[in-house]
C-alpha cells in the first residue's frame, strides 16, 4: 500500500513537472513568435514611411523647350532652360491660389 502511494505521488510529481515544462514552452514559443511578428510589422512600417518620405520630397525637374528668340547659334545645342523645384518649398512671390490655400 505504501509503495503504491509513493508510486502515485511520484507519478503526480512527474506529471506536474511535465505540465509546467509544457506550459513554459508554450509561453516561450508565443513570446518568440510575437516578438518576430512585431519586428516584421515595424520593419514594414519603416520601409513604407521611407518610401512615402522619398515620394513626398522628390525634387521636380522641368526642362523647357528651346526658345528660338532667346537661344541662337551654338546655345541651341544645349537645349532649353532647366528648372529644379522642391515640392516642400513655397515661393513667397507666387500669387495666392483661388481656394485660399498657400
Amino acid at each position: 500500500m505504501k509503495t503504491q502511494f509513493f508510486l502515485m505521488l511520484q507519478n503526480n510529481i512527474w506529471k506536474s513537472i511535465l505540465k509546467s515544462i509544457i506550459k513554459w514552452w508554450k509561453r516561450a514559443w508565443f513570446e518568440a513568435k510575437l516578438k518576430a511578428r512585431l519586428d516584421m510589422i515595424e520593419l514594414g512600417n519603416r520601409i513604407e514611411s521611407e518610401i512615402e518620405w522619398e515620394e513626398q520630397n522628390k525634387p521636380i525637374y522641368i526642362e523647357h523647350p528651346i526658345d528660338p528668340v532667346l537661344q541662337t547659334g551654338e546655345s541651341k545645342k544645349l537645349g532649353g532652360a532647366m528648372e529644379l523645384k522642391a515640392p516642400w518649398y513655397t515661393d513667397e512671390l507666387q500669387p495666392p491660389s483661388s481656394d485660399g490655400m498657400p
